[in-house]
Protein backbone atom coordinates (compact mmCIF):
# COMPACT_ATOMS: atom_id res chain seq x y z
CA UNK A 1 0.00 0.00 0.00
CA UNK A 2 1.44 3.35 -1.09
CA UNK A 3 2.05 6.15 1.46
CA UNK A 4 -0.28 8.44 -0.48
CA UNK A 5 -3.08 5.87 -0.17
CA UNK A 6 -2.51 5.50 3.57
CA UNK A 7 -2.54 9.28 3.93
CA UNK A 8 -5.85 9.42 2.05
CA UNK A 9 -7.41 6.78 4.31
CA UNK A 10 -6.27 8.60 7.47
CA UNK A 11 -7.50 11.97 6.19
CA UNK A 12 -10.91 10.57 5.27
CA UNK A 13 -11.21 8.70 8.56
CA UNK A 14 -10.41 11.77 10.67
CA UNK A 15 -12.74 13.88 8.53
CA UNK A 16 -15.62 11.49 9.20
CA UNK A 17 -15.03 11.67 12.95
CA UNK A 18 -14.99 15.48 12.93
CA UNK A 19 -18.20 15.74 10.91
CA UNK A 20 -20.06 13.58 13.45
CA UNK A 21 -18.36 14.83 16.58
CA UNK A 22 -21.31 14.23 18.95
CA UNK A 23 -21.73 10.59 17.93
CA UNK A 24 -17.96 10.16 17.97
CA UNK A 25 -17.83 11.34 21.59
CA UNK A 26 -20.72 9.02 22.49
CA UNK A 27 -18.88 6.08 20.91
CA UNK A 28 -15.67 6.91 22.80
CA UNK A 29 -17.57 7.15 26.09
CA UNK A 30 -19.20 3.76 25.44
CA UNK A 31 -15.83 2.14 24.75
CA UNK A 32 -14.37 3.85 27.84
CA UNK A 33 -17.12 2.37 30.01
CA UNK A 34 -16.49 -1.09 28.60
CA UNK A 35 -12.71 -0.86 29.05
CA UNK A 36 -13.15 0.56 32.58
CA UNK A 37 -15.28 -2.42 33.62
CA UNK A 38 -12.79 -4.79 32.02
CA UNK A 39 -9.89 -3.08 33.82
CA UNK A 40 -11.66 -3.17 37.17
CA UNK A 41 -12.56 -6.85 36.77
CA UNK A 42 -9.00 -7.72 35.79
CA UNK A 43 -7.50 -5.79 38.72
CA UNK A 44 -9.78 -7.52 41.23
CA UNK A 45 -9.42 -11.01 39.73
CA UNK A 46 -5.66 -10.66 39.33
CA UNK A 47 -5.20 -9.55 42.95
CA UNK A 48 -7.44 -12.31 44.28
CA UNK A 49 -5.39 -14.85 42.35
CA UNK A 50 -2.21 -13.22 43.68
CA UNK A 51 -3.52 -13.51 47.24
CA UNK A 52 -4.33 -17.18 46.68
CA UNK A 53 -0.76 -17.76 45.50
CA UNK A 54 0.54 -16.09 48.66
CA UNK A 55 -1.76 -18.26 50.75
CA UNK A 56 -0.33 -21.35 49.09
CA UNK A 57 3.07 -20.37 50.47
CA UNK A 58 1.88 -19.22 53.92
CA UNK A 59 -1.19 -21.28 54.83
CA UNK A 60 -0.80 -24.99 55.32
CA UNK A 61 -2.47 -27.58 57.50
CA UNK A 62 -1.49 -28.13 61.12
CA UNK A 63 -2.08 -31.64 62.47
CA UNK A 64 -1.94 -32.20 66.25
CA UNK A 65 -1.26 -35.61 67.77
CA UNK A 66 -3.00 -36.72 70.95
CA UNK A 67 -1.19 -38.29 73.88
CA UNK A 68 2.55 -38.89 74.04
CA UNK A 69 3.57 -40.83 70.91
CA UNK A 70 6.87 -42.62 70.56
CA UNK A 71 9.49 -41.69 68.00
CA UNK A 72 8.51 -44.67 65.84
CA UNK A 73 4.83 -43.70 65.93
CA UNK A 74 5.74 -40.15 64.89
CA UNK A 75 7.84 -41.41 61.97
CA UNK A 76 5.08 -43.81 60.85
CA UNK A 77 2.49 -41.03 60.93
CA UNK A 78 4.80 -38.65 59.06
CA UNK A 79 5.28 -41.28 56.34
CA UNK A 80 1.54 -41.83 55.97
CA UNK A 81 0.88 -38.10 55.69
CA UNK A 82 3.69 -37.69 53.14
CA UNK A 83 2.07 -40.34 50.92
CA UNK A 84 -1.14 -38.30 50.56
CA UNK A 85 -1.63 -36.76 47.13
CA UNK A 86 -0.89 -33.00 46.86
CA UNK A 87 1.29 -33.01 50.03
CA UNK A 88 4.66 -31.44 49.25
CA UNK A 89 6.30 -31.41 52.67
CA UNK A 90 5.61 -32.61 56.22
CA UNK A 91 7.51 -31.00 59.09
CA UNK A 92 7.38 -32.44 62.61
CA UNK A 93 7.17 -29.88 65.43
CA UNK A 94 7.85 -31.11 68.96
CA UNK A 95 6.17 -29.50 71.98
CA UNK A 96 9.51 -27.90 72.87
CA UNK A 97 9.92 -26.40 69.40
CA UNK A 98 6.32 -25.14 69.47
CA UNK A 99 6.95 -23.45 72.84
CA UNK A 100 10.08 -21.76 71.52
CA UNK A 101 8.15 -20.47 68.49
CA UNK A 102 5.46 -19.04 70.75
CA UNK A 103 8.03 -17.30 72.90
CA UNK A 104 9.67 -15.84 69.80
CA UNK A 105 6.33 -14.57 68.50
CA UNK A 106 4.92 -13.25 71.78
CA UNK A 107 8.07 -12.39 73.67
CA UNK A 108 9.76 -14.72 76.12
CA UNK A 109 9.10 -12.36 79.06
CA UNK A 110 5.29 -12.52 78.80
CA UNK A 111 3.53 -13.66 82.00
CA UNK A 112 1.78 -16.43 80.08
CA UNK A 113 5.07 -18.32 79.78
CA UNK A 114 5.94 -18.22 83.49
CA UNK A 115 6.53 -21.77 84.74
CA UNK A 116 6.48 -23.33 81.28
CA UNK A 117 9.52 -25.37 80.32
CA UNK A 118 10.46 -28.75 78.86
CA UNK A 119 9.07 -30.61 81.88
CA UNK A 120 5.88 -28.52 82.05
CA UNK A 121 4.67 -28.02 78.51
CA UNK A 122 0.94 -28.26 77.61
CA UNK A 123 1.58 -28.06 73.85
CA UNK A 124 1.08 -31.08 71.60
CA UNK A 125 3.21 -32.88 69.09
CA UNK A 126 2.24 -31.66 65.62
CA UNK A 127 2.97 -31.72 61.92
CA UNK A 128 2.99 -28.71 59.60
CA UNK A 129 1.84 -29.78 56.13
CA UNK A 130 2.65 -27.88 52.93
CA UNK A 131 0.41 -28.43 49.89
CA UNK A 132 1.22 -28.18 46.17
CA UNK A 133 -1.78 -25.88 45.62
CA UNK A 134 -4.37 -24.40 47.91
CA UNK A 135 -7.27 -25.85 45.91
CA UNK A 136 -6.17 -29.34 47.04
CA UNK A 137 -6.94 -28.60 50.68
CA UNK A 138 -10.29 -30.42 50.80
CA UNK A 139 -8.97 -33.70 49.41
CA UNK A 140 -6.00 -33.65 51.81
CA UNK A 141 -8.28 -32.96 54.78
CA UNK A 142 -10.46 -35.94 53.84
CA UNK A 143 -7.39 -38.18 53.66
CA UNK A 144 -6.11 -36.97 57.06
CA UNK A 145 -9.39 -37.94 58.73
CA UNK A 146 -8.61 -41.57 57.96
CA UNK A 147 -5.31 -41.56 59.90
CA UNK A 148 -5.51 -42.81 63.50
CA UNK A 149 -3.86 -40.80 66.28
CA UNK A 150 -4.70 -37.34 64.96
CA UNK A 151 -6.33 -35.32 67.72
CA UNK A 152 -7.02 -32.04 65.94
CA UNK A 153 -6.60 -30.42 62.50
CA UNK A 154 -6.30 -26.69 61.91
CA UNK A 155 -6.53 -25.15 58.48
CA UNK A 156 -7.62 -22.07 56.55
CA UNK A 157 -10.33 -23.82 54.55
CA UNK A 158 -13.03 -21.19 55.16
CA UNK A 159 -10.79 -18.29 54.13
CA UNK A 160 -9.56 -20.21 51.11
CA UNK A 161 -13.05 -21.08 49.88
CA UNK A 162 -14.20 -17.49 50.42
CA UNK A 163 -11.40 -16.05 48.28
CA UNK A 164 -11.85 -18.70 45.58
CA UNK A 165 -15.60 -18.04 45.38
CA UNK A 166 -15.03 -14.28 45.29
CA UNK A 167 -12.53 -14.75 42.46
CA UNK A 168 -14.99 -16.85 40.43
CA UNK A 169 -17.85 -14.38 41.03
CA UNK A 170 -15.74 -11.41 39.92
CA UNK A 171 -14.54 -13.28 36.83
CA UNK A 172 -18.05 -14.29 35.76
CA UNK A 173 -19.65 -10.94 36.61
CA UNK A 174 -16.85 -9.03 34.88
CA UNK A 175 -17.20 -11.09 31.68
CA UNK A 176 -21.01 -10.68 31.61
CA UNK A 177 -20.92 -6.92 32.19
CA UNK A 178 -18.11 -6.56 29.65
CA UNK A 179 -20.13 -8.47 27.03
CA UNK A 180 -23.17 -6.25 27.59
CA UNK A 181 -21.14 -3.05 27.40
CA UNK A 182 -19.24 -4.44 24.42
CA UNK A 183 -22.49 -4.97 22.51
CA UNK A 184 -23.65 -1.45 23.43
CA UNK A 185 -20.29 -0.03 22.32
CA UNK A 186 -20.43 -1.83 18.97
CA UNK A 187 -23.98 -0.58 18.36
CA UNK A 188 -23.05 3.03 19.10
CA UNK A 189 -19.93 2.78 16.92
CA UNK A 190 -22.08 1.27 14.16
CA UNK A 191 -24.45 4.24 14.36
CA UNK A 192 -21.53 6.67 14.29
CA UNK A 193 -19.97 5.04 11.23
CA UNK A 194 -23.40 4.63 9.61
CA UNK A 195 -23.94 8.40 9.73
CA UNK A 196 -20.61 8.88 7.94
CA UNK A 197 -21.60 6.26 5.38
CA UNK A 198 -25.00 7.86 4.76
CA UNK A 199 -23.39 11.28 4.33
CA UNK A 200 -21.02 9.81 1.75
CA UNK A 201 -23.34 7.27 0.10
CA UNK A 202 -23.32 9.14 -3.24
CA UNK A 203 -19.52 9.24 -3.21
CA UNK A 204 -19.40 5.52 -2.32
CA UNK A 205 -21.72 4.65 -5.22
CA UNK A 206 -19.60 6.64 -7.67
CA UNK A 207 -16.42 4.96 -6.39
CA UNK A 208 -18.03 1.55 -6.85
CA UNK A 209 -19.06 2.36 -10.42
CA UNK A 210 -15.57 3.55 -11.39
CA UNK A 211 -14.03 0.31 -10.12
CA UNK A 212 -12.92 1.01 -6.52
CA UNK A 213 -12.58 -2.15 -4.49
CA UNK A 214 -14.68 -2.77 -1.39
CA UNK A 215 -11.58 -2.59 0.81
CA UNK A 216 -10.53 0.76 -0.67
CA UNK A 217 -13.94 2.15 0.30
CA UNK A 218 -14.02 0.34 3.62
CA UNK A 219 -10.62 1.41 5.01
CA UNK A 220 -11.47 5.04 5.99
CA UNK A 221 -14.44 3.80 8.01
CA UNK A 222 -12.36 1.07 9.64
CA UNK A 223 -9.83 3.74 10.61
CA UNK A 224 -12.69 5.74 12.20
CA UNK A 225 -13.64 2.70 14.28
CA UNK A 226 -10.03 1.96 15.23
CA UNK A 227 -9.44 5.56 16.36
CA UNK A 228 -12.61 5.44 18.48
CA UNK A 229 -11.50 2.14 20.00
CA UNK A 230 -7.92 3.27 20.72
CA UNK A 231 -8.95 6.60 22.28
CA UNK A 232 -11.71 4.88 24.27
CA UNK A 233 -9.16 2.36 25.61
CA UNK A 234 -6.25 4.69 26.37
CA UNK A 235 -8.19 7.28 28.40
CA UNK A 236 -9.50 4.88 31.13
CA UNK A 237 -6.08 3.19 31.29
CA UNK A 238 -4.28 6.49 31.87
CA UNK A 239 -6.87 7.43 34.50
CA UNK A 240 -6.74 3.96 36.03
CA UNK A 241 -2.99 3.92 36.79
CA UNK A 242 -3.03 6.65 39.50
CA UNK A 243 -6.44 5.47 40.78
CA UNK A 244 -5.15 1.91 41.27
CA UNK A 245 -2.05 3.16 43.09
CA UNK A 246 -4.14 5.41 45.38
CA UNK A 247 -6.66 2.65 46.16
CA UNK A 248 -3.91 0.22 47.20
CA UNK A 249 -2.25 2.94 49.30
CA UNK A 250 -5.60 3.78 50.94
CA UNK A 251 -6.27 0.13 51.76
CA UNK A 252 -2.92 -0.16 53.53
CA UNK A 253 -3.52 3.14 55.38
CA UNK A 254 -7.08 2.49 56.58
CA UNK A 255 -6.73 -1.26 57.14
CA UNK A 256 -3.20 -1.84 58.55
CA UNK A 257 -4.07 -5.46 59.32
CA UNK A 258 -4.00 -6.32 55.59
CA UNK A 259 -0.36 -5.30 55.28
CA UNK A 260 0.45 -9.00 55.54
CA UNK A 261 -1.06 -9.25 52.04
CA UNK A 262 0.90 -8.04 49.04
CA UNK A 263 -1.23 -6.63 46.21
CA UNK A 264 -0.08 -6.68 42.60
CA UNK A 265 2.19 -3.79 41.62
CA UNK A 266 0.94 -1.11 39.22
CA UNK A 267 3.48 -2.17 36.59
CA UNK A 268 2.53 -5.86 36.86
CA UNK A 269 -1.16 -5.02 36.36
CA UNK A 270 -0.97 -2.52 33.54
CA UNK A 271 1.77 -4.19 31.51
CA UNK A 272 -0.85 -6.88 30.83
CA UNK A 273 -3.89 -4.59 30.84
CA UNK A 274 -2.58 -2.06 28.30
CA UNK A 275 -2.19 -4.40 25.29
CA UNK A 276 -5.30 -6.35 26.28
CA UNK A 277 -7.46 -3.20 26.51
CA UNK A 278 -6.04 -1.70 23.30
CA UNK A 279 -6.69 -4.92 21.41
CA UNK A 280 -10.24 -5.10 22.77
CA UNK A 281 -10.92 -1.43 21.93
CA UNK A 282 -9.58 -1.86 18.38
CA UNK A 283 -11.66 -5.01 17.96
CA UNK A 284 -14.82 -3.17 19.03
CA UNK A 285 -14.06 -0.39 16.53
CA UNK A 286 -13.39 -2.77 13.64
CA UNK A 287 -16.53 -4.83 14.29
CA UNK A 288 -18.67 -1.71 14.50
CA UNK A 289 -17.27 -0.13 11.34
CA UNK A 290 -17.22 -3.27 9.15
CA UNK A 291 -20.78 -4.18 10.17
CA UNK A 292 -22.16 -0.70 9.49
CA UNK A 293 -20.73 -0.30 5.98
CA UNK A 294 -21.38 -3.82 4.70
CA UNK A 295 -24.81 -3.27 3.14
CA UNK A 296 -23.78 0.03 1.52
CA UNK A 297 -21.17 -1.78 -0.56
CA UNK A 298 -23.89 -3.76 -2.36
CA UNK A 299 -24.43 -1.62 -5.43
Amino acid sequence: MRPSTIKYFLREGLSGLKKNLLMTMASIVAVMACISIMSFSYCVASNLQHILQQMEDSIGISVFIGGNPTSQEIEDMKSRISEIDHVLDVQYISPGDALEELKADWGADEDIFVGLDDSNNPLSHSFQITLDKIESQNSVLDALKGIDGIDNIRHGQTETELIMKASRVFNIAGVLVMLILGIISVMIIMNTIRISVVNRRVEINIMKYVGATDWFIRWPFIIEGVIIGVVGAIIPLLIGIPIYAKVISALYSYFPVIKIIQFRLVGDIFIVLFPMALLFGILLGIIGSVTSIRKHLRV
